[in-house]
């Protein structure tokens, strides 16, 4: 067998070197290694000219990172914006897009999709050709295991990512043509690109997910803002694809519920007219606000672009009735008992129970539930590091949520694209 490496890459020379070494130390040889590179300088560049590998490198620059370039570029999309802004190059490409030029370019039959960031074992190309020759299967998905060497790492990965090896598409093998043929990686996104091409991958071709881990991620964020600051964005580009429905649908209604308790009672918090905070007709001037964008965004879609978003109408669709529950339990006392507290439907602190419910319910899967069942070690949950993955656990689910909510609203405007055809 043939095999390409394809490696998307940005600013990280030390890590793609690694990963150099690594695949050269390979029991079996891939027989190249393409790295497509949009780093904001030529290290890498350089480094892929001086560097000594068995394996024959091919080097693609696609694009050159500076500050803000995909906002600027964004921003040159929209109609009138365009107009005063000047001529743009090109910036950074996303790691999915990366991807796709380097099939395009890889010179064999097989591509091997890994990243700069994750570290197969010595064992991987041998063993996944094996798996393929043995098995008769046309797609080997990765399996990787998230590393931890700091504290905030081991809280970090027994909240989110566990001890176990989870499913990935880097580490995955798939034929060049197959690839190619609709099924190369949704580009526009930051995440969850990934998961889309796993799902589309498994439905269509014979498949195989090895048990064990092949791969290693050891560059968990070390600190809370940029682990913060990654869910966040994560997030907001995975509410534009068509995947983690149940997920989006909790963190809306999360969003929505924490909104609709904190707006009505703003201006008493503040202080009232007295306050330089005070907004009038608050709780009226959020719920048209977001109905506004909501319909924006749909004509928008619908009128500017030529492709219409199914997340969109999708997310739409459910906000609306989010807002309507969320509504009705906020006003249920108001609503069904006319503050009558006597009455068989008054029931008392039903938001607070709400929302409490809520948090309490993520703070128990976070800390213990999920950490537990993904093999983190009892000896590192208890007596007390349960409590510190629950926290973070629950911060990192609050700040998901706006950014699926911005997700769902800014999607026409985040376009993506992807060639995908049903298999025959």
């Amino acid at each position: 067998m043939k095999i390409s490496i394809v490696i998307p890459t940005l600013d990280n020379p030390d890590d793609v070197a690694n990963v150099i070494e690594s695949l050269n130390l390979q029991s079996l040889l891939p027989s190249e290694i393409v790295v497509v590179d949009s780093s904001s300088n030529n290290e890498i560049n350089e480094l892929i000219n001086t560097i000594s590998s068995q394996v024959p490198l091919t080097y693609k620059r696609l694009g050159r990172a500076y500050s803000f370039d995909r906002l600027f570029l964004f921003l040159g999309k929209i109609p009138l914006v365009q107009y005063f802004l000047p001529t743009l190059e090109q910036g950074r490409a996303f790691p999915y897009e990366a991807t796709n030029q380097g099939a395009l370019i890889a010179k064999h039959q097989w591509l091997a999709l890994l990243d700069a960031t994750t570290i197969p074992n010595r064992s991987w190309v041998q063993d996944y050709c094996q798996i393929i020759e043995k098995g008769n299967v046309e797609v080997v998905l990765g399996n990787t295991q998230y590393l931890a060497s700091t504290f905030f790492q081991k809280i970090l990965r027994a909240s989110t990512y566990g001890a176990n090896g989870i499913e990935t598409s880097p580490g995955s093998f798939i034929k060049k043509e197959d690839y190619l043929n609709g099924f190369q990686i949704t580009e526009g996104v930051r995440s969850g690109g990934d998961v889309d091409w796993k799902n589309r991958v498994k439905k269509n071709f014979k498949f195989s997910t090895p048990e064990e881990p092949y791969l290693v991620y050891p560059n968990l964020p070390k600190s809370l803002f940029p682990c913060v600051k990654k869910f966040f964005i994560y997030s907001m580009y995975t509410a534009v694809q068509d995947i983690s429905h149940s997920i989006k649908d909790l963190y809306l209604i999360a969003t929505l519920i924490f909104t609709l308790v904190l707006i009505p009672k703003w201006n008493s918090i503040v202080g009232w007219e007295s306050s330089s905070y005070y907004i009038p007709h608050i709780t009226k001037i959020w719920f048209i606000s977001i109905t506004l964008a909501l319909l924006f965004s749909i004509v928008y879609n619908r009128l500017v672009l030529s492709e219409s978003s199914k997340p969109l109408f999708r997310n739409v669709h459910k906000l609306f009735i989010l807002i309507l529950i969320s509504f009705a339990i906020y006003n249920w006392n108001s609503l069904f008992a006319d503050w009558v507290e006597e009455s068989v439907w008054y029931f008392p602190h039903i938001t607070k129970i709400y929302v409490s419910i809520i948090c309490l319910a993520s703070f128990i899967y976070r800390g213990l539930y999920f950490p537990i069942k993904n093999n983190i070690s009892l000896s590192f949950l208890f007596p007390m590091n349960w409590f510190l993955v629950g926290c973070v656990g629950l911060l990192l689910d609050i700040v998901k949520a706006p950014g699926y909510l911005l997700g769902t609203i800014l999607s026409p405007f985040l376009k993506t694209s992807r060639r995908s055809i049903a298999r025959i």
